[in-house]
């Protein structure tokens, strides 16, 4: 095909947002010369592309001769799809540096000549974290760096470097840098009440509040983490100089790697001045001759690292006014790699799980000690007046801990009051039997808090005088998250595979509430109830007569007269001349997964709950495990997943409470909720498992999440629940549901209630039918 054809063809397959035509051909001359077939498959790749970035699309139409020129079909779509799989992550600088140099960074990594996998340098990294922290603290791979306080995260596997030792150092500064993130304090910044921006805020101020107070949040965090990442960066030159003397050439090429500052519009160009200043301690050698007054300006701001938490935020809020106040509208700054990025939220989940173990193991300890002198010496236990100057958190004293006094707090009104004596909690018999993890414990917990809160001492107390070592964890309160982000591919039909790691879901706990609505569910429905318990009753287990048997309760005619006949005819006569009565016991796990969109508003989120109780009741004369979770979310960075009832949960009043507080949240991205969903169900072990989904609607959210992409990455969800043994099926009320949701579940799995109000009466009727 000539340029005119290629770009007929090009047209043709970019019918949104489509190019001028002077614009696409010299684009499109990196083809023109390539066979008719190479030409038909870079031209296959163009709409996935294209849809993602129309820069990456024009840059690979120039890269993909020469990928063709030495990959197959095959791994020229897998090559497509890694280069997608960078941009998503790093950007369309890094997208474009994979795409021109195939041989190096594709083809040489499948032959695995590159690159140093996480799991290889694991252990010397743990090692190395723990003695630089002091405490214990997980590396872990995933989708992105950055840590909750208990964890750091990285990457799988690094092959920035051309040699494996180079990709370990920038591990290790990767890992010395977040390690710095928590030796100084950054996500246990505490801002005093004020007037931030145009709003007067009551205190204190954490960062995540801090952020969230701008305007542009996202343009806020972003200089937030130049600013933080600049301090964080001279902390490890003046700790580690080693570290960052030999980290110097890598840090150098991260920079070469960048887009020069002088091609970006303000205020990304002075944004990408200040990433190379805080990654190499200089600004860029052809930085000066072209300052103006407001780069010079911000550059003055910048120049000085901040010495805390507190002053990082005072630079953000300045310069963020400076660039605010450029006149362009604030786009997105190339990350700087071995930065990662900064989860205040993360963090402070994080903060709150590892406080809340500290306290539980201390308690136990402590409770387990008094418990012990109590036995063995009566009033062992006593508290004394101490001294008041400062000591070491387990004093040197036989039988005594030294507890620090509490924090004074902020905004107090006392004045002119001493501090708190400190005390003592002194012990009969000698210190060596305090056990070392209630001393390591101590230590963690004042160094968190400054003192040990009084009420851990009267948890313990209270749990030794009822001889109960044991304690109760905390319910973590409503809308919080249970456990860390989970992340979750995502189909894109467009390229035929999948946006790694593209998804992030929550999961949480629904909060009960107290109502009359269970009460009145179950009067509403008494005659109903009882029709369901009868039937569900004969259910329990099943009869059936299996023929041909070796042994068995009767003899089978069929098979006798059978075998008489072989006998006359002088063949050989079967064995199996019995019937025996076979007893089926029921094993079936169900997983119910409502909709909580805001379109499930009103008469259809009451007929959801409705039935949620009818079906609890019913199974629990059945017998049947079952589970039942609610999803709902904005956009790919929060799909949130609502703990209702677990596999293991019985069906109690606090179930019923939370099937109450059932309500509409946010939109409908169905393909994480559906991929979490199969993988609890695949922690079951039962001989049928169905994932029973109750929806109101198509699948879609706010962002681009809509339309054929939306119905094909929920497809896909549910054909990955097929492979994993789970039978998917689903009720819907959507009126148009035939549109679409045969292709998304199959012809007969699915069903749809024509009247909202029927689904009470329906749900038992079709969960019965779907088990027998």
């Amino acid at each position: 095909m000539n340029t005119a054809e290629l770009r007929q063809r090009f047209m043709a397959l970019v019918p949104s947002h489509p190019p001028n035509d002077w614009e696409i051909e010299e684009h499109l001359e990196g083809i023109s010369g390539l066979q008719p077939l190479q030409q038909d498959l870079a031209l296959s790749q163009v709409a996935a592309i294209w849809s993602v970035s129309h820069s990456l699309c024009y840059s690979y139409l120039g890269a993909a001769g020469n990928a063709l020129s030495c990959l197959s079909e095959e791994r020229f779509i897998a090559w497509v799809r890694a280069t997608l799989d960078i941009y998503e992550k790093n950007g369309l600088r890094r997208a474009q540096q994979f795409m021109a140099d195939v041989e190096s960074n594709f083809l040489c990594r499948i032959r695995g000549e590159a690159g140093l996998d996480f799991t290889a340098a694991e252990k010397r990294l743990s090692s190395y974290a723990h003695a630089i922290l002091g405490r214990k603290i997980t590396l872990a791979a995933g989708p992105d760096i950055h840590t909750d306080t208990e964890s750091i995260f990285l990457p799988k596997k690094l092959a920035i470097c051309a040699t494996e030792e180079e990709n370990f150092l920038l591990y290790k500064l990767v890992v010395t840098f977040q390690l710095g993130v928590l030796l100084l304090q950054t996500y246990e910044l505490s801002l005093p009440a004020g007037r931030y921006d145009t709003e007067a805020v009551a205190g204190p101020v954490d960062l995540e509040r801090f952020l969230a107070l701008f305007p542009d949040p996202h343009f806020a965090g972003e200089i937030f983490t130049l600013v933080e990442g600049q301090r964080v960066s001279r902390y490890i030159a003046a700790t580690f100089p080693g570290l960052w003397h030999d980290t110097a050439e890598i840090r150098a090429g991260l920079a070469r790697l960048r887009p020069p500052h002088h091609d970006l519009p303000p205020p990304a160009g002075i944004m990408e001045i200040l990433a190379r200043s805080a990654m190499t301690g200089a600004l860029p050698a052809e930085t000066a001759s072209s300052l103006h007054a407001l780069h010079e300006k911000i550059l003055t701001e910048f120049s000085r690292p901040a010495a805390t938490a507190a002053e990082s935020c005072a630079r953000t809020k300045a310069l963020y006014g400076l660039l605010a106040g450029a006149g362009e509208t604030p786009q997105k700054a190339e990350p700087v790699y071995y930065f990662g990025s900064f989860r205040p939220g993360a963090a402070r989940r994080g903060i709150n799980r590892r406080q809340t173990a500290a306290r539980e193991e201390f308690v136990r300890a402590l409770a387990a000690v008094i418990a012990r002198t109590a036995a063995r010496e009566e009033g062992g236990l006593e508290e004394e007046g101490g001294e008041t100057g400062r000591r070491s958190a387990l004093s040197g004293e036989e039988g005594a801990m030294l507890l620090a006094p509490p924090k004074e707090k902020s905004g107090s009104t006392a004045t002119g009051e001493k501090a708190e004596e400190q005390r003592f909690l002194t012990l009969a018999g000698p210190l060596a039997e305090l056990p070392k993890s209630l001393r390591q414990r101590a230590e963690e917990i004042i160094a968190d808090l400054g003192h040990i809160p009084e009420e851990y001492i009267a948890a313990a107390q209270g749990i030794a005088g009822r001889a109960s070592p044991a304690m109760q964890g905390a319910t973590a309160p409503a809308g919080e998250s249970l456990a860390a982000p989970l992340t979750y591919d995502e189909w894109d039909f467009r390229r035929s595979g999948f946006r790694k790691d593209w998804c992030i879901l929550l999961e949480k706990e629904l909060q009960p509430v107290r109502s009359t609505f269970v009460d009145a569910t179950l009067e509403k429905y008494r005659g109903l109830l009882r029709q369901l318990k009868k039937q569900f009753e004969m259910l329990r287990s099943s009869e059936r007569f299996v023929r041909r048997q070796r042994d068995g309760d009767d003899i089978d005619l069929d098979a006798l007269i059978e075998a008489i006949a072989d006998t006359r005819a002088g063949k050989p006569p079967s064995e199996r001349l019995f019937v025996r009565l076979q007893r089926d016991e029921r094993d079936i796990a169900v997983l119910f997964l409502v909709d909580m969109s805001s379109s499930t508003e009103g008469w259809v989120n009451r007929a959801l709950k409705e039935s949620l109780i009818l079906m609890g009741e019913a199974l629990q004369v059945l017998g049947d495990r079952f589970a039942v979770y609610g999803f709902s979310g904005m956009r790919r960075s929060r799909a949130d997943f609502y703990r209702i009832k677990e596999f293991d949960e019985s069906y109690n009043e606090a179930i019923k409470n939370r099937i109450a507080a059932i309500g509409p949240r946010e939109y409908t991205r169905m393909g994480p909720p559906l991929r979490h969903a199969v993988s609890l169900l695949q922690k079951v072990d039962a001989r049928v498992r169905l994932l029973v989904t109750l929806s109101d609607g198509k699948p879609e959210d706010y962002d681009d999440y809509k339309g054929e992409y939306a119905i094909e990455d929920t497809r896909h969800a549910l054909i990955e629940a097929k492979a994993a043994g789970i039978h998917p099926f689903c009720i819907t009320i959507d009126r148009k549901a035939h549109d679409y949701i045969g292709h998304m579940y199959g012809e007969v799995n699915y069903i749809f209630v024509d009247e909202v109000r029927k689904l009470p009466v329906r749900l038992p009727e079709i969960y019965r039918v779907l088990t027998t």
